[in-house]
Order: C-alpha cells, then sequence, then structure tokens
C-alpha cells in the first residue's frame, strides 16, 4: 500500500504530460531512444504486491507511446531511403559483375581462339616442315640415283671407248 501511496504522491507533484514532455525535450526524439525510455520506465515502475505486475504513469505511457507513432514515419522514411540506397548499390554492383564475367568470358574466347590459331598455325609448320624434310629426302635420293645412273652410263660408255681403244690399239700393232 506504501508503494500505491508513494506512487501517487510522485504523481500529485508533477504532471505526467509535463514531466514526459520535458524529457522528451531534453532527449532524442528517435524511435529507439524514446523505446529505450519506455522500456527504463517500465522497468523501473513500482511493483504490485503480490504479483508480477506494476504500476506505471498511464498519461507518461500513452505520450511516449505518441511520441514513438510521431518518430516513426521519419525513421520509416530513413529506413525506406536507406534500403533504395542499398538496392541501388547492389543493382550497380551486379551490373559491374555482368560486365566484368561478359569481358572476361569474350577474353577468355578470344585468348581460346588464339590458342586454337597458335596451335594450328604449329601443326600446319610441323605438316610443312615433315612434307620438306620428305620433299629434300625425295630429291636428295633422286639427285644421288640419277648421279649414280649418270656415273654407271658414263662407266659404260668409257667401258666401251677403252675397248675400242685397246682393240683399235691391238689392231694397230
Amino acid at each position: 500500500m506504501s508503494e500505491y501511496n508513494d506512487n501517487r504522491n510522485y504523481e500529485t507533484d508533477e504532471p505526467s504530460t509535463q514531466r514526459g514532455a520535458g524529457k522528451a525535450a531534453r532527449g532524442d526524439r528517435s524511435a529507439a531512444t524514446l523505446l529505450d525510455r519506455l522500456e527504463a520506465e517500465l522497468l523501473d515502475a513500482k511493483s504490485v504486491p503480490f504479483s508480477d505486475k506494476c504500476m506505471v504513469e498511464r498519461e507518461e505511457m500513452l505520450f511516449l507511446v505518441r511520441m514513438i507513432r510521431e518518430s516513426l514515419p521519419e525513421e520509416l522514411e530513413r529506413a525506406r531511403w536507406v534500403l533504395q540506397q542499398n538496392r541501388q548499390l547492389i543493382n550497380q554492383a551486379r551490373r559491374e559483375a555482368e560486365t566484368i564475367m561478359r569481358d572476361a568470358e569474350v577474353q577468355m574466347a578470344r585468348m581460346i581462339d588464339e590458342h586454337e590459331v597458335t596451335q594450328q598455325a604449329i601443326n600446319n609448320a610441323s605438316v610443312m616442315i615433315e612434307k620438306a624434310n620428305r620433299q629434300s629426302s625425295e630429291i636428295r635420293n633422286g639427285a644421288i640415283s640419277y648421279t649414280r645412273e649418270m656415273l654407271t652410263n658414263l662407266e659404260n660408255h668409257l667401258t666401251d671407248i677403252l675397248v675400242n681403244i685397246t682393240r683399235n690399239k691391238k689392231e694397230l700393232e
């Protein structure tokens, strides 16, 4: 009963609307601050004996609720703005990421093409070198065969001439 009397004396000493207005004017009017004040008031409230209930000043609580309601649109507007900014940043980051990915794919395709062109050029060069080696081998072998054939013919011709010379010499003797 004494808590109730203490609470009543407190109510009569200072009107709740003036007390609430003075605190709100002194402090921040953000929803978070007002909710903190509401929570502090509820935690500091006098307990009703033999129960888990407490006694609060109705006017002060209603005042804090009104202040929270008034501050919510501002807080919500700020939150919407922040959310919009975040969405814009995310969209911009996505566009940049897509651009980077497209550029990387183009560069990768170009590098693959260059690699394929290089590989094809290396393969073509190998084929040409192999073909040139075969041709040079064939030409060399052909030249050796031709030279051997020409020397054999020359040898046969010279042998015939030598035989004729020897025969003619014998005939002259």
